[in-house]
């Protein structure tokens, strides 16, 4: 998969704040640009792995790295890194193979995410204290509105919607699932105690409501989901589902439709603090008894 991912950005892809390309190796001793670099692209606002992809000219020209060049050990820039940025930052240096041409890959995984990250040891003209930020295709000093975004995510609750597709297909149950995440990035721990999936029409009129019942368990009325800070669940809401809902939503006799629907999903905890995501462009089929209704 990681293959694909690198091949996707050589062929589709442009500097930005989570690819940055180089035409030489970094030297593999003390190099203030390539702690830049790196710093910059962990500390970019992008929320996913970054990339500097190095045998690549300004002009985004394939050019790969010198046959005759010894290519860098990973271990030795991972060394440099730990010895002048804090927190630590782990990375992965590995070749890839293009169209013949050998490429070195410097990877920045997303699971990187105790920003901001800060020179710890001064090095030429990295100060103490310097913080790089990786935005669009430059590298620049991070200022307060930077450090204020960065705090502001540390210290948020998200929801995600992996596949926007409503399953229902648990007719013994009735119970339809949707695959979410659910991030707890707070200092505090956070109890999930009830929640609704609405789907609405292209007119954002509520066309059925789906209580939650469990997160990859069915639990019901007294489902619970307990989050400790800095964590995520990630799994299958179980949703409540009836054969009327298919009325409601159009679906044929095969469960299907070609409509698309918003999908609006509320949660709260005990505190009674609301958490919501929106998604549009999603679908919803149905399997076995929940089409009896429609079938008649």
């Amino acid at each position: 998969m990681i293959k694909e991912q690198i091949n996707n950005l050589l062929e589709e892809g442009y500097e930005c704040d989570f690819l940055d390309y180089k035409l030489k190796q970094y030297p593999p001793k003390l190099n203030p640009n390539f702690i830049k670099d790196v710093m910059a692209m962990a500390n970019s606002h992008y929320d996913g792995d970054k990339f500097i992809i190095i045998g690549v000219n300004d002009d985004c020209e394939i050019i790969g790295i010198d046959k005759n060049e010894e290519f860098v050990d990973s271990a030795i820039y991972q060394d440099i890194i730990l010895n002048y940025v804090e927190p630590d930052i782990t990375i992965d240096y590995f070749k890839h193979i293009y169209e013949g041409k050998t490429l070195g890959i410097l990877k920045i995984a997303n699971d990187n995410n105790n920003k901001p990250y800060l020179i710890k040891k001064e090095i030429a003209s990295l100060k103490l204290g310097s913080c790089i930020i990786r935005k669009g295709s430059k590298n620049s000093s991070a200022n307060r509105s930077d450090l204020d975004k960065i705090y502001n995510n540390k210290e948020n609750f998200y929801i995600s919607m992996l596949n926007p597709i409503l399953r229902a297909v648990n007719d013994n149950e009735g119970l339809a699932y949707l695959q979410v995440s659910i991030r707890n990035h707070t200092s505090l721990p956070v109890t999930i105690i009830g929640g609704t999936l609405y789907v609405l029409d292209n007119q954002n009129n509520i066309i059925s409501k789906h209580p939650v019942y469990g997160l990859d368990n069915y639990v019901g009325a007294d489902f619970k989901l307990a989050l400790s800070p800095m964590s995520e669940k990630v799994g299958d809401l179980h949703l409540g589902f009836t054969s009327t809902d298919c009325l409601r939503l159009g679906l044929d006799q095969y469960g299907t439709t070609e409509k698309e629907f918003l999908f609006k999903l509320r949660l709260y905890d005990t505190l009674n603090n609301e958490y919501t995501v929106d998604e549009k462009n999603c679908v919803v089929f149905a399997k076995g008894e929940f089409l009896w209704k429609v079938k008649v």
